[in-house]
C-alpha cells in the first residue's frame, strides 16, 4: 500500500483568542480519542488568512470542519463565517460555532448565517464527539479503541 491509498485524517481548524479554550476543545477529542490534524489560529484575521493562503499561510491545508469562536478580536467570528458562507469554496467547509451563549437568537443567528452547528460552552467530550458525527462530511471510523476523523469521500 503505497503512502498515497493511506486514507487521510480530517483537518480541523480551530479559530479562538483563547489558547485555553482551543487546548479544552483538542484535550476533549483527544480525551474521546478521536485522531485529527488540528491547526489553529486566534483571530479573525488570521482565519481569513489561513483560508485564503494569504502569505504566511501559503502552505496552509484545506480545513473539512471549522470550529469557531463568534467572540474575536478586530474581526468577528460572526464576519468570518459570514466571509466564509460568501465564498463558494469556502462555503462549503462545515463551520461548528463554540459559544458561551445558550440564547436562542443566538443560535439560531448563527444557523442563519450558514453554521452547521452550534455548540454551547462549557464543551463536555460527548457533546462535542456527537456534534462531530453529525457533520456530514465527515465520517468517524472506529480503529481499535480509537476514532478517527476522516473527510466523508475518503475511502478506506
Amino acid at each position: 500500500m503505497t503512502d498515497d491509498a493511506v486514507p487521510r485524517l480530517a483537518q480541523a481548524l480551530f479559530i479562538d483568542d483563547s489558547a485555553a479554550e482551543i487546548r479544552l476543545v483538542t484535550e476533549l477529542l483527544n480525551r474521546a480519542r478521536v485522531q485529527f490534524d488540528g491547526h489553529w489560529v486566534s483571530s479573525g484575521e488570521d482565519a481569513l488568512s489561513f483560508l485564503r493562503h494569504d502569505p504566511g499561510f501559503e502552505r496552509a491545508p484545506a480545513p473539512d470542519v471549522i470550529f469557531l469562536d463568534l467572540n474575536l478580536p478586530r474581526i468577528s467570528g460572526a464576519k468570518v463565517l459570514q466571509t466564509i458562507q460568501a465564498d463558494a469554496e469556502l462555503s462549503r467547509i462545515p463551520v461548528v460555532i463554540l459559544s458561551g451563549s445558550d440564547y436562542e437568537d443566538d443560535v439560531n443567528a448563527a444557523r442563519e448565517m450558514g453554521a452547521a452547528h452550534y455548540v454551547v460552552k462549557p464543551l463536555d467530550h460527548s457533546k462535542l464527539t456527537e456534534t462531530v458525527a453529525l457533520i456530514d462530511t465527515l465520517r468517524l471510523e472506529k480503529n481499535g479503541t480509537d476514532w478517527i476523523l476522516r473527510p466523508a469521500e475518503t475511502v478506506a
